[in-house]
């Protein structure tokens, strides 16, 4: 493989073996111009994702490095995904979660092609469906970006770029866009963080069609949206992490919009009971810019609730 490499494809699997053969031919069937690499992390499955994979690389061999983790790599000190961004090599990182696949074969193309004539653009996102675990279709809609350009009165609103694996970056492990430690601090949902970080260092084009396929299994799984339970304490340290982080970026805009975010999470606490209003008066004493707080996080439940309303017709 040239030492050049264009895009590497990051693919952490954990007991995928119904889904990891489909998530490997979306990669292997794409067409680019560019060097790719693809880091498999398989972190001790206690299904038969092992096996698959083995076979994988014998009927494609150099096409894949593989690394079989000898124990499951969740409560160590680097998690499977965070140890295959760190032996990454692109110019450009991707992530392919073992139970998701891509739909399009020119989507690395595309993406890749335009982030290297926009030297302005931290990123590069596309929409996508959701599949159920027979690959058909929810109807669901994702809360993806439907612009061409993705802000942070986006983020603020709970707009996403795109899906994880929809987005294409440049690699923040090897160029310095941003303090990569914020991703070692095990906060979760980790993908928030990046597409904040991204978003509030550059621009974030968005592609208006989709190219992948996003798995969404309601009665199990081990996605976040899938287990998350409100609990303040928890809410708290990852929005103030987060707000403590916005302040490192010389950008006020990411600042007030984690604030308002924050100012958030504290209501939140106080409609579930799990704060005094004591504490929550002592908790925003974090929030610098107090009024501004308030207008966005007005302007957010506003903008969610006409959302809200739109869907339902």
């Amino acid at each position: 493989m040239s030492e050049n490499v264009m895009i590497s494809v990051l693919v952490p699997t954990f007991n995928h073996e119904k889904y990891i053969a489909k998530a490997l031919d979306s990669i292997l069937m794409q067409k680019t111009r560019y060097s790719t690499e693809v880091l498999v992390g398989e972190d001790a499955s206690t299904d038969s994702t092992r096996a698959v994979l083995k076979e994988y690389e014998k009927a494609h061999p150099g096409k894949l490095k593989v690394f079989y983790r000898e124990t499951n790599m969740f409560r160590c000190e680097i998690t499977n995904g965070a140890d295959l961004r760190l032996r990454s090599r692109g110019k450009y990182l991707i992530t392919l979660e073992g139970d998701d696949f891509w739909t399009d074969e020119n989507k690395l193309e595309e993406e890749v092609s335009f982030l290297e004539s926009h030297p302005d653009y931290t990123a590069v996102a596309h929409n996508c469906i959701v599949v159920d675990e027979n690959n058909e279709p929810t109807g669901e809609s994702y809360p993806e970006c439907k612009d061409e350009l993705y802000t942070l009165e986006h983020f603020l609103r709970g707009i996403m770029p795109g899906q994880l694996t929809t987005m294409l970056c440049r690699n923040f492990m090897t160029q310095d866009i941003f303090d990569k430690t914020i991703l070692e601090k095990r906060l979760s949902p980790g993908d928030k963080i990046m597409f904040f970080a991204l978003v509030s260092c550059g621009k974030i084009h968005c592609i208006q069609k989709p190219m992948s396929a996003y798995r969404h299994i309601i009665k199990s799984g081990s996605s976040y949206s899938a287990n998350y339970k409100f609990d303040f304490k928890k809410d708290e340290n990852w929005y103030k992490t987060m707000l403590d982080f916005s302040r490192t970026l010389s950008n006020e805009k990411a600042e007030k919009c984690m604030e308002a975010l924050y100012l958030g999470c504290l209501i939140h606490g106080m409609k579930e009971k799990q704060l005094t209003r004591k504490e929550y008066t002592e908790y925003k004493k974090n929030i610098r810019h107090k009024l501004s707080a308030k207008k966005l996080f007005a302007q957010r439940m506003w903008s969610i609730k006409i959302t809200k309303k739109g869907s339902a017709n």
